[in-house]
């Protein structure tokens, strides 16, 4: 399959008929790690676990299905295939249960993870250094021979997404500066204190929609509360966070008139994307700690921001010279290693006395989705229900 062709689909299968996955390759249940290994996540609300959804999970067991979903993305991007590269052809059809069907590249991939499983155990104290990425790199197999064309030519460009952070020790005593001038540039933190909740609307385009621009509205109450609807043909896609719980509805959960409720890393990644659109000023006390580093974003200099908490995966976030926030990567960390999240912000426009990206674009391991709001209403009256758990979302 070409490659171009087999991104194609990736993007489609991934973000449509993903929404269906019945995976079965999976981790050893005692590399769990995260809030789901705990057996319940915050509020008290327990969150289903993948042999409770999917069929035939032989070794995947004990994680969440947002996990189990973030596992199959971590798969997809260390080899390029889509869920046709791995399983049966008949989930081409619609068949959900195709999708337990044991292919030789399943089963590869259970030997695979177990592999990977007893190298960290053996020589990494069970930490998750080596990954799936860690060989495939992007191929769907894994190199064997040196390539003498890169030894000797251009480097391949350093991943922008990697979780390993290099601190400059003598720029920590920038951390206060560098948020005081981002928060100056928004507005200030006195008029973003002014702003109690905010409603938009505005477009959606991503691998699920052909790229093609469909409605979503957006519903944000402070200090952390956050719901996005994307209206799509087939229905609708609902993510909340309450400030405690995210949940995701709709025609692309997990199973059929599933709603998921995330954990982990999910969970504070939800946080932070609540923070960041309706309180910014208080994200620099949402960390515990703070470091420095520098990195570009294209060919633009930027300066970079590790947010760390104990027991949590940490952020990133990328400052232009003019102080504007311009990127955030965050990290789960799933049964198979971590896998990132990005936004790229861009198009900053003056509301009231706030400044908010108009743009922002949000790629992980199983979508890339362009937002663009097109009318922002500031301390407009929101419904508690917005920020409930939302009911599942049948197909149109």
């Amino acid at each position: 399959m070409q490659v171009g062709v087999r991104r194609v689909i990736r993007g489609v299968i991934l973000c449509v008929a993903a929404a269906f996955v019945a995976c079965v390759t999976g981790v050893m249940t005692g590399a769990v790690t995260n809030a789901a290994g705990q057996g319940q996540a915050a509020g008290g609300q327990a969150p289903q676990m993948a042999e409770q959804v999917f069929k035939d999970v032989q070794v995947l067991k004990g994680i969440t299905v947002d996990e189990f979903m973030d596992t199959m993305g971590m798969f997809a991007a260390a080899t390029t295939r889509d869920c046709t590269g791995c399983h049966a052809p008949e989930i081409l059809s619609g068949s959900r249960e195709a999708f337990a069907i044991s292919t030789p590249l399943i089963q590869r991939a259970r030997q695979m993870t177990v592999m990977t499983n007893t190298i960290n155990r053996n020589f990494f104290g069970n930490q998750r250094r080596v990954t799936c990425y860690t060989c495939h790199s992007g191929v769907p197999f894994p190199h064997r021979t040196p390539n003498l064309s890169i030894q000797y030519g251009t480097p391949p460009e350093d991943n922008p997404d990697r979780l390993e952070f290099v601190v400059l020790p003598d720029r920590a005593k920038d951390v206060d500066a560098i948020f005081a001038k981002w928060i100056q540039e928004i507005g200030g933190a006195q008029a973003w204190a002014g702003v109690k909740s905010f409603t938009a609307a505005g477009t959606y385009a991503g691998w699920d929609t052909s790229h093609v621009e469909v409605p979503v509205d957006f519903f944000a109450q402070a200090p952390n509360q956050f719901t996005t609807m994307v209206h799509r043909k087939e229905g609708d896609n609902i993510f909340v966070f309450n400030g405690m719980n995210a949940w995701f509805a709709g025609v692309d959960a997990a199973a059929p008139n599933f709603t998921l409720n995330y954990t982990g890393g999910n969970l504070t990644g939800f946080r932070i994307d609540a923070l960041l659109q309706v309180a910014p000023q208080t994200v620099q006390k949402a960390y515990a700690q703070w470091q420095v580093s520098e990195d570009l974003v294209g060919d633009e200099p930027v300066t970079v921001l590790q947010g760390t908490n104990k027991g949590e995966t940490p952020v990133n976030l990328y400052f232009n010279d003019a102080g504007m926030l311009v990127r955030l990567v965050r990290w789960n960390d799933t049964a198979v290693g971590p896998v990132p999240t990005r936004f790229d912000f861009s198009d900053y426009r003056q509301v009231g006395a706030i400044r908010k990206p108009f743009q922002w674009v949000r790629a992980w391991t199983n979508n890339r989705v362009v937002y663009k709001l097109k009318d922002v209403r500031l301390n407009a009256p929101v419904d508690a229900n917005r920020f409930q758990r939302p009911a599942p979302i049948a197909l149109n």
